[in-house]
């Protein structure tokens, strides 16, 4: 049990000091301000987050781009149970 605990407690201490470490949305880290006012300054006019009172951390839109299928995808029978889909 005290290994469970171990794990947890290094996840979350971890997650508390580098959360950019658990980022992998749209979203990247870019500045940290001391107040949310300041922060909300800086991205006036853009599509920034501010995340946090104090101190703000602002996160900018990503550059990477997921992409997507170009043409629709048909279900086909094959030998794994849940079923195939190829793109035509």
């Amino acid at each position: 049990m005290s290994v469970i605990y171990g794990v947890i407690a290094l996840v979350w201490g971890s997650y508390s000091f580098q959360p950019q470490w658990y980022d992998n949305g749209p979203y990247e880290f870019e500045s940290k301000y001391e107040t949310l006012a300041e922060c909300q300054i800086a991205k006036s006019g853009t599509d920034d987050i501010c995340v946090g009172e104090q101190p703000s951390d602002r996160y900018v839109l990503s550059e990477k781009k997921v992409p997507s299928t170009s043409s629709e995808l048909n279900f086909v029978e094959c030998d794994y149970w849940a079923g195939c889909y190829i793109q035509e």
